[in-house]
């Protein structure tokens, strides 16, 4: 079988949770490396793929799929040598499902704000920021209490749902992680994982 083929525009992009999460299943892969401003995420070839021009796409041998978070939950159910999702009948598993749809559905909509305040005036990025403080407070009531107590976001130890986690969070991680919190420890393990950083997820 094939290597699992990634679109994406550079390690640290969306890619990142990906091809982590593909290493720490033992999966191989091919990195293909998009450069948009030459239009290669606008070739019809790569619309085929994924019709918004975006990344990460992953192509398993014909089942194509794009959405970093869906990406992730299929690869942890497909392949599971190494156990990183729990079972469909697990109680685990609603929990499971809560935290990977929470990583990009809530969080990352909050933390992707940090990257796009560039060219903004003060008083839009002092708006922005305050925005993004509050939001992070409210997101802490949901995270602080689990990882104050658990070294994982599940009980049963390290999943998929670290790996999403620990890819967003650094994003805001003033707001989010503050010394001697249980999110910055957390955060503290993810980085020490060799491959995290085998794949630069950190930089």
């Amino acid at each position: 079988m094939s290597p699992i083929k990634i679109y994406s525009m550079a390690l640290q992009d969306r890619s990142d949770r990906v091809r982590w999460l593909l290493e720490e299943l033992q999966v191989p892969y091919e990195n293909i490396f998009l450069k948009k401003k030459n239009g290669e995420m606008n070739t019809p070839e790569y619309r085929k793929l994924n019709p918004m021009g975006r990344v990460p796409t992953i192509d398993d041998n014909g089942i194509v799929l794009h959405e970093s978070a869906a990406i992730c939950l299929y690869l942890a159910d497909k392949y599971r040598h190494v156990k990183l999702a729990p079972e469909i009948n697990d109680p685990l598993r609603a929990e499971y499902l809560q935290w990977m749809v929470y990583s990009t559905a809530t969080l990352e909509c909050v933390v992707a704000k940090m990257f796009y305040l560039d060219g903004k005036s003060e008083a839009e990025k002092n708006y922005e920021l305050n925005y993004i403080k509050e939001q992070c407070e409210i997101m802490k009531l949901a995270i602080e209490p689990v990882l104050s107590k658990q070294d994982y976001f599940l009980k049963s130890g390290f999943s998929a749902v670290d790996i999403m986690m620990a890819a967003v969070l650094p994003g805001a991680e003033e707001f989010l992680a503050p010394k001697g919190s249980g999110t910055a420890r957390f955060l503290e393990r993810m980085r020490a994982r060799p491959l995290a950083q085998k794949v630069e997820v950190f930089g």
